[in-house]
């Protein structure tokens, strides 16, 4: 196919055989590299682009959607269709190919946004705010058992909400709503629809709030950066600072027809969301002694047993309990300074070794990833951290005890 006008060739360099070669999809149909003064094979523009290049985890890769990278090109050539079947490693954005980690330190940087900087944008079109707020009832029914309901705050978003902000309903827009297991994330194409029908698009920034106490705001953060978007904010202290401060609510909802937005949902990083079955093989390594990190986020209660949401009582055998809670302000809203929640985590033995990985868990994989957004902000790379999205939903409710033990 002819190569659109803005990717015509600066100058012809020699190309430089992949080893191996990659296979990069593009959410827009025009995704190419940033590679500085690395040669560029373009094997087709179609419904996705096959791309080759110099080992792309050590040049320090950029991706850009189209219109933003010709600068950046040195030396394209197409080639015939023919070689497309020599492709076989598949990369699906800049995230998951740039080895020097400069992506993901650039992001942790600028990922907990204050109120101020969100103010400071609201009404630009680069940026989609996203309200998430919710609640998790309870009810004690005696005998250490707690019943839970998982609610939507959509009621108080038509009370007031950050201007121009789009509520997403954590139990239902992003859940999979067929799963035995309560507020299981959606598989990505179903995801994917959800975002687009909240003006979600990949060359935007999303911001993500709730009420405060981050839970559920960490929740779509984990959600979207799972699925490949590479700039997702979360709005630190949420409603709650917003409101404490005093700035300006709105009442009004956008036009469902004015919002839509282009999203593709892909596995950037499959390992922030890991199973029962990799539970249980961390569970084998611990018994080895070694093997990654497990964290409860959940209650001090529940995790010694004295209170229960689910059929059995305790904890996965070699957890360590570190609440959420116990990370969060509760007097404006958002994360305790970073000090004292790397304080609080060192205290609980909840901070990896060097290279130690992971596994975290709450009751619905929901809290435990205000814990995950924590770590990761401490400066724990994603792929050394793994939300147990099952949870005890899963692990708790199971009557097989020899394949889901408790302590």
């Amino acid at each position: 196919p002819t190569l659109p006008p803005f990717l015509k060739p600066l100058k012809p360099l020699p190309l430089i055989s992949a080893t191996p070669p990659m296979h990069i999809q593009s959410p827009t149909l025009l995704t190419c590299l940033f590679l500085a003064s690395i040669p560029v094979e373009i094997v087709s523009f179609s419904s996705s682009c096959f791309l080759r290049a110099n080992t792309c985890a050590k040049t320090g890769a950029h991706f850009a959607s189209h219109g933003r990278f010709a600068a950046g090109l040195t030396g394209v050539q197409r080639v015939s269709t023919a070689q497309r079947a020599q492709t076989s490693v598949t990369i699906v954005s800049r995230m998951a190919i740039q080895g020097d980690g400069s992506w993901e330190e650039k992001m942790r940087a600028q990922a907990l946004v204050s109120t101020t900087w969100l103010q400071d944008r609201l009404g630009s079109n680069d940026v989609v705010v996203l309200d998430v707020r919710g609640n998790v009832g309870k009810e004690d029914v005696g005998g250490g058992l707690v019943q839970t309901a998982y609610e939507s705050l959509k009621d108080d978003y038509l009370s007031g909400h950050i201007p121009g902000a789009v509520f997403v309903d954590w139990t239902k827009d992003i859940v999979d709503l067929d799963s035995s297991i309560p507020v299981q994330l959606a598989e990505q194409d179903a995801f994917a629809a959800a975002m687009e029908e909240k003006g979600v698009c990949g060359d935007k920034t999303v911001v993500v709030y709730d009420n405060g106490k981050m839970l559920f705001a960490t929740r779509l953060w984990w959600a979207l950066t799972l699925y490949g978007h590479e700039d997702v904010r979360v709005l630190n202290g949420g409603m709650q600072r917003w409101l404490l401060e005093g700035r300006d609510t709105d009442m009004s909802e956008g036009c469902p027809l004015k919002m839509y937005g282009e999203f593709e949902a892909k596995d950037s990083f499959a390992r922030m969301r890991v199973s029962a079955n990799d539970v249980r093989g961390t569970i084998q390594e611990r018994e080895k002694g070694r093997g990654d990190l497990v964290i409860d986020a959940r209650s001090a209660e529940q995790f010694s047993g004295k209170q229960r949401r689910s059929k059995r009582a305790g904890h996965i055998p070699y957890a360590v309990s570190v609440p959420y809670k116990d990370l969060i302000d509760t007097d404006k809203g958002g994360y305790l300074p970073p000090e004292t929640v790397k304080r609080a985590l060192k205290d609980r033995s909840a901070f990896p070794a060097p290279g130690q990985k992971c596994v975290l868990y709450c009751n619905g994989g929901v809290a435990s990833t205000a814990v995950f957004f924590a770590l990761w902000q401490q400066g724990v790379p994603l792929a050394h951290l793994g939300n147990y999205d099952g949870s005890f939903g899963e692990w708790g409710n199971a009557e097989d005890v020899e394949l889901f033990p408790l302590v």
